[in-house]
Formats: C-alpha cells, structure tokens, sequence
C-alpha cells in the first residue's frame, strides 16, 4: 500500500465536507485516480475487535507510482481516535517514497461565535477566506503552501477528535504539515448550498 509524497487526510464530518472533498477532487492530465479500502487492528492498544478503518485515494503517475494520497477516515470517537491516527501516521511513514512526506489537513466548520472573524470579504468579492498554518516541520513545499494566506485567528478551535489528535501528533513527531481552515455554511446573499460549493473549491484549490 504505497502513499504519495503528498498526503491529504480528510474526515467524514457530519457537515458532509469530507466526503465531498474526496469525492470532487480529480487528478491533473497525467494522473490516474484509484482507491482501496484499509484496515489496521488496534489490538495492540488494547482495544480489541476495533480497527482504524478508511479508503485511501491515490492520484499515480504511469508507472503506477502514486504521487498524491488521501486518507479518507470517518470520524472517530476517543479511545479510538488516536490509536487510529497514530496507525495511520506510522503507515504514511513506512509506505511514503524515501522524501519525508508532507501533510494536508483540510478543515471545514461551521460558522459560530468562537469563529469570529473567520469569514470575512475577499478581494474578488467572495466570502470564503482560506487560512493556513504550518504544523510540525517545515520546508520549502509547505512555505510555498502558506505563502500569502492568512494565518488562523488564535480563537480558533479544532473540534473533530481526529484531526485534533492528528495535529498534536505530528507536532511531536515534526511532520511536515499545513492546515487549511476555512468556514462553510449560509453567507449574507447566498443559499447554504451555493456558499458550501464557494467552500469546497476555496479548499479544493490549495490541495
């Protein structure tokens, strides 16, 4: 099970934009889409039966290589969260090319008053603004990633378990990793629905 140099971890979150990034995201000309499904038992964390399950994605070259991956998990709930992540962290590390692969954390929220400040008008008079932070270690590729974009406001709070547990883990470990935040639900002058699309492709277009 081999994973690309760049890897995207996405959440079935109960907003449904998990789901929808994985299943709008294409590979550029080149590239071929596959997907399989994982299972990894958790029995040695002492939570026997339980397993860190998902669908891994890979965008892969013609020789079959894969050059972008993603992780698609459902949302886990403690004590399952974190075993799971750190499962899937040790085997991004061991099927990754011999570069230390980089980490794209999407995360999507609805707006609410401990996000103040998170929508805010943009110069081409959209509504969604991308925030971006670099996580762990950096380098040039998640420099690159970040440059231009807005940093995070510090009352931010990521509420998913699993990216929680992500994010602290590849803090410990200095994984190359960046974070994209973005808020979805109803703007001013727009439906839930067209302002979730707005959302999807703001995000969409950094990973």
């Amino acid at each position: 099970m081999r994973v690309g140099s760049r890897v995207v971890v996405l959440v079935r979150d109960s907003a449904g934009y998990g789901a929808a990034l994985a299943d709008a995201l294409r590979p550029s000309p080149g590239l071929t889409r596959g997907s399989s499904p994982f299972d990894l038992p958790l029995d040695k964390y002492g939570l026997n039966g339980e397993k860190a399950s998902g669908e891994l994605v890979s965008f892969s070259d013609s020789s079959g290589s894969p050059q972008v991956s993603f992780f698609v998990l459902p949302d886990y709930r403690p004590p399952v969260a974190a075993c799971a992540m750190n499962e899937i962290l040790a085997l991004i590390s061991s099927e990754a090319p011999s570069i230390q692969p980089i980490l794209i954390v999407p995360f999507i929220t609805r707006p609410s008053g401990c996000f103040h400040g998170m929508v805010n008008a943009t110069k081409t008079g959209q509504l969604t603004t991308l925030h971006a932070a670099e996580i762990g270690a950096s380098n040039e590729f998640t420099h690159l990633l970040v440059d231009g974009i807005i940093k995070p406001p510090p009352s931010l709070q990521i509420r998913g378990e699993p990216i929680q547990c992500l994010l602290e883990m590849v803090r410990v470990l200095k994984i190359p990793t960046v974070l994209l935040v973005t808020s979805g639900g109803q703007h001013q002058g727009k439906s839930s629905s067209d302002s979730d699309l707005e959302v999807l492709q703001c995000v969409g277009d950094h990973t």
